[in-house]
């Protein structure tokens, strides 16, 4: 009877080393390749990346606007520290402050009881002086004729010739005080010398004023003035009638404009500058007197490359056009200039004659085909 060699058989079910060592070498090379294929994946498919679709538009040249920054304050048009012109009580204080007024326009009574007894007294000395001149030139008639006829003597002649003088110039005299007492009575209601805005009311009911004491203050400030200071080297870059830009801290980015009015014919010894003068109208009153305001004067227009407003992208780094050259994008960092019309001067990085994209989308980078 036959025995099972074990020895053999266990043979048969044991594993060799350079099996497994085969089998170690083919696991890695699965995980290698499961790992590569994602990337290359994505390589091809960023070898493949569709064009995208642009409008583009040629850059071409257009006169811009060159300006010169200055800095400038603003005042009123006019204005005026009222005062009284007669002494009295204040009887109403008719204004407050920041209320419009006009030309004329009463802002303040004054107690006219004293003024109008004046004016009376005035009237009726008047009427006795015509009198007194009425008689006086009756006896000089007479008188002349008794001269002419050597009726009196020249001594009484030259009397009588002397107390008609004086009867005329009395009347004269009442007639100019009885004008005094007339102003006073007008004066007796202060009113306002120009349209504007009051300022500061100094008065109140109960208080006594005099001659030249101060009522109130008042400001036109439709238009106001513009004070620019003008360095030496840039007297040549302004003129009579030039348009001025400005803009002051309250409002932002909001421009206002003005016009060169007046420039000083003189340069100040010290500071080396001149005053310059705009109009600035301001019908909405939101310009004050007294603001400080940063001034752009339009000097001159210049031919320069121009793209339109959407083309140009701005950020942290700068402003940038997205250019296309040979059928790919071509990003481009760009000086920016003037804007007018919807379009922008590019100082640097674009000629005229280059292509665009006018309003670039996220899709559009550095490089990427187009259609």
């Amino acid at each position: 009877m036959l025995t099972p060699d074990k020895t053999r058989t266990g043979a048969l079910h044991a594993t060799s080393p350079s099996a497994a060592s085969l089998s170690a070498w083919v696991a890695l090379a699965a995980v290698a390749l499961g790992g590569c294929a994602p990337n290359a994946q994505a390589q091809g498919k960023q070898k493949t990346e569709s064009p995208v679709h642009v409008e583009t538009v040629d850059v071409v040249e257009r006169p811009m606007p060159e300006y010169a920054t200055l800095t400038g304050t603003l005042s009123a048009w006019q204005q005026s520290e009222i005062a009284a012109d007669a002494a009295g009580k204040v009887l109403a204080t008719l204004v407050e402050r920041g209320q419009k007024v006009k030309k004329g326009e009463v802002i303040a009574r004054l107690d006219a009881r004293t003024s109008a007894l004046a004016s009376k007294a005035a009237q009726v000395q008047v009427k006795l002086a015509d009198t007194q001149a009425a008689l006086a030139a009756q006896d000089c008639a007479r008188g002349q004729s008794l001269y002419d006829n050597k009726a009196i003597s020249d001594a009484e002649y030259q009397r009588i010739m002397t107390q008609c003088s004086s009867a005329r110039w009395s009347k004269e005299a009442a007639e100019a005080n009885r004008a005094i007492a007339a102003k006073g009575l007008v004066d007796s209601s202060i009113r306002s010398p120009l349209d504007g805005v009051i300022g500061e009311r100094y008065v109140n009911v109960g208080e006594f004023v005099q001659p030249s004491t101060r009522v109130a203050s008042v400001y036109a400030v439709d238009p106001l003035r513009l004070e620019v200071t003008v360095p030496e080297a840039a007297v040549g870059m302004v003129r009579e009638g030039l348009s001025v830009e400005l803009k002051v801290a309250a409002w932002g980015d909001e421009t206002f404009a003005g016009t060169v009015r007046f420039i000083s014919p003189n340069i100040r010894r010290t500071s080396r500058d001149l005053v310059m003068e705009a109009v600035v109208p301001n019908p909405q009153g939101r310009l004050r007197p007294g603001m400080f305001a940063t001034v752009r004067l339009l000097v001159s227009e210049r031919p320069s490359p121009v793209v339109p407003s959407a083309a140009l992208k701005k950020d942290v780094d700068g402003a940038r056009v997205f250019a296309v050259v040979d059928g790919k994008i071509n990003e481009r960092i760009v000086q920016a200039g003037e804007q007018k019309d919807g379009l922008i001067a590019v100082l640097r990085g674009v000629a005229a004659g280059d292509r665009i994209v006018t309003n670039p989308s996220a899709e559009v980078r550095d490089g990427r085909r187009v259609e």
